[in-house]
This record gives structure tokens, C-alpha cells and sequence, in this order.
């Protein structure tokens, strides 16, 4: 009997695992729209603060060179 309980419980946590596994892989292809929309989101925030980030450094430099003339 322990081994039958020991098997069913590495089969319900093999399922598991497997459910987990198939739902990252084929959520993304198949329906999971806000989960997209969100990755979308998220990539075009990290590009303007990427860009927010370049025009920072930017306006650094363009101070320094303005410090140094006078």
C-alpha cells in the first residue's frame, strides 16, 4: 500500500508539473491576450525608460561641455 500512495503522489506531481509546464509554453499561443498585452506593455516601458535613460546621459554630457567653455 505505501508504494501505491508513493506512486500516486509522483503521479499527481509529475501531472502537475507537466499542467504547469504546457501552460507557460502554449498559454502564450493560445489565448492568454492580457498576458500578452502585458509583456507588450511591459517591453515598451522598459524602451522609453531606456530611452529616458539616453537622453539623461545626454543632457549630462551637454552640461559638462557647456561648464568646461566658460
Amino acid at each position: 500500500m505505501r508504494i501505491e500512495l508513493l506512486s500516486f503522489l509522483f503521479g499527481v506531481l509529475t501531472t502537475l508539473a507537466v499542467i504547469i509546464v504546457f501552460e507557460r509554453i502554449w498559454g502564450r499561443f493560445f489565448g492568454n491576450r492580457r498576458i500578452r498585452e502585458l509583456e507588450r506593455e511591459a517591453n515598451r516601458l522598459r524602451q522609453t525608460i531606456k530611452r529616458k535613460d539616453e537622453l539623461i546621459v545626454k543632457s549630462l554630457k551637454s552640461l559638462e561641455k557647456e561648464n568646461r567653455d566658460e
